[in-house]
């Protein structure tokens, strides 16, 4: 069984997919999170070039002042202008092949009728260079298939579209995933192991002293503010523990708390 137009090769497969979703998943700390079966999904695309020129108005004539040429690509389904796919397209067309790929697949609906596409492709690159449409041209449209794997993402009780090109092994959605904050007991553990490595003392030796200064000569203006505003509003004060995710103040934290295990151990007196 043979596909209506050429499918761009399949470079990767589901498993490869899904570890690089994972990977770039837990770099935002989420560790518990589901996802969805991987869908392969043939995404229509058009491959074509344009030329659209500016005029100028020369004693009441319009003189063609410059021409410009280029490449673009649009998503037959969305009806976009895809920048970022045209190299993708273009280096990769003379490898598309017709038949069908193996498992199970589904191609969405292409939007632009093949009588249509010369005047649509006309009509959007006119719209993404911001010129008249009677000054755009556009030849040699190619229509191509795109294959990629969708998967939903479901996490802190949101869902979350990821896309991942399964030709070049690009991810889409993933910026949108927020970052999870980290707890404390995962940030003492990462600086406990971090700290096994002697150039991470140097690192966090400098931090410390960075933050230790700034933290005497900068206090929080805001947190001035709050407190002359107390006396007006009948409110409990919060404590506000985010200076403990600090490395640099946690590292000190344990160094002070080391002194004085060794301090009680061997009953040193400082004072």
């Amino acid at each position: 069984m043979y596909l209506g137009n050429p499918l761009l090769p399949i470079k990767f497969t589901p498993a490869e997919a899904v570890e690089k979703i994972n990977k770039e998943i837990k770099k935002k700390n989420w560790y518990e999170y589901e996802l969805t079966p991987l869908k392969l999904t043939l995404v229509p695309y058009f491959l074509f070039n344009y030329h659209y020129y500016i005029e100028n108005d020369n004693e009441g004539k319009n003189v063609i002042k410059s021409t410009v040429h280029g490449i673009l690509a649009v998503d037959g389904h969305d009806i976009k202008v895809r920048t970022d796919l045209v190299d993708i397209l273009k280096h990769n067309w003379k490898n598309t092949v017709q038949e069908v790929p193996r498992g199970e697949f589904s191609e969405r609906y292409c939007n632009i009728d093949k009588k249509d596409q010369n005047e649509v492709l006309q009509l959007k690159t006119a719209q993404y260079f911001n010129v008249p449409k009677a000054n755009v041209v556009v030849s040699e449209p190619r229509k191509l298939l795109l294959p990629e794997y969708w998967t939903v993402a479901k996490l802190n009780e949101k869902k979350y579209d990821i896309t991942f090109n399964s030709v070049d092994g690009s991810l889409s959605g993933i910026k949108e995933l927020p970052e999870r904050q980290k707890g404390y007991m995962e940030i003492t553990k990462e600086t406990f192991n971090e700290l096994k490595n002697p150039k991470s003392w140097f690192m966090y030796s400098a931090q410390v002293i960075e933050e230790v200064i700034a933290l005497f000569l900068h206090p929080s203006q805001k947190h001035n503010k709050n407190h002359s505003n107390s006396s007006s509003i009948n409110t409990k004060p919060k404590v506000n523990l985010s200076i403990f995710e600090s490395r640099g103040i946690l590292i000190l934290i344990i160094l002070l708390a080391v002194l004085l295990i060794i301090a009680s151990i061997f009953k040193i007196k400082f004072f």
